[in-house]
């Protein structure tokens, strides 16, 4: 697979009037150059005559690319300003599928990818971008073993779409369920954390527990276990730390405040000896976060 059946640069006069990021005068200050000068870009047709001719390469296909999400926002946003309809199409982003192989790898540019693997790269051209992606994809799903549908089926990737009614990105079950040892992004963790909070019951008059920075860090699933026994202990929740009744730290971690006396200071061990912790509780978070994850963005 992979075949190349035809490949083109399309190039069009791009908005607004006054576009500077990739020409000799400024290049220097952005570190950013394109493979066409201005006076290309200038003599091109607008985004509005070229439309049809993108449209019809989206048409009944699934779209693969690296890094994506500047790409799509920036063709929605060519559409909106030039009152066209939204293109409609799946896709599946390459830099996603390397991170699900390679959670732990930290440079992961196209450029930096394609020196890894050995592959040419050319920056700045569409088509170059496009090539080098298919071959990067080819080369890490060889180093391991897998074809483009078995990486799907394994992870359980579901594809990004892009509709009339805005877009959302790739993701994976086995993210959700933090297989192989896959973790969830920091703002997925918020997403979940910020459903947990918002269902807390609403409770007065009772004595509040705060947590502080290290344990508000802590794995999901412990956070979310101690809060819960705070409330089966007949205490509350707060975030505020000043004005609680307790304060749960990490082991050494420095007082919120040696003059204030009110708030009762306890480390994390303290706190589940004088709880009743038992362990940590698993929680099921995978319909929240394919709510999260399948959330339109305009």
């Amino acid at each position: 697979g992979g075949k190349i059946i035809a490949r083109e640069d399309i190039i069009f006069n791009p908005l607004p009037r006054r576009f500077f990021v990739g020409d000799k005068k400024h290049s220097e200050k952005t570190g950013i150059t394109f493979a066409y000068s201005m006076e290309e870009f200038r003599n091109a047709e607008r985004f509005s005559l070229k439309y049809q001719k993108i449209k019809s390469l989206f048409s009944g296909r699934i779209v693969l690319g690296f890094a994506l999400a500047n790409d799509i926002r920036y063709l929605n946003d060519a559409c909106e300003k030039f009152n066209l309809p939204l293109l409609e199409y799946k896709f599946l982003d390459i830099q996603y599928l390397y991170k699900l192989l390679h959670p732990d790898a930290t440079s992961i540019g196209l450029k930096t990818l394609c020196e890894i693997y050995g592959n040419e790269y050319l920056a700045h051209r569409s088509d170059e971008d496009a090539i080098a992606s298919l071959n990067l994809l080819k080369s890490f799903l060889s180093a391991a073993n897998l074809t483009l549908q078995e990486l799907i089926d394994k992870y359980g990737v579901q594809f990004g779409e892009n509709a009339k009614d805005g877009y959302y990105f790739n993701y994976s079950y086995a993210a959700i369920n933090k297989e192989f040892g896959l973790t969830l992004s920091a703002k997925a963790k918020n997403a979940v954390f910020s459903d947990f909070l918002e269902k807390l019951p609403i409770v007065k008059r009772r004595k509040k527990v705060a947590l502080s920075h290290k344990i508000i860090r802590l794995d999901l699933d412990e956070l979310r276990t101690i809060i819960e026994l705070i409330y089966e202990n007949g205490y509350a929740f707060s975030k505020d730390k000043k004005s609680a009744d307790i304060l749960v730290k990490a082991e050494g971690e420095t007082p919120l405040d040696s003059n204030n006396k009110r708030v009762r200071q306890i480390t994390l061990k303290d706190f589940k000896e004088e709880f009743g912790f038992t362990g940590i509780k698993k929680y099921d978070d995978a319909e929240i976060l394919i709510e999260y994850y399948t959330k339109k963005h305009r």
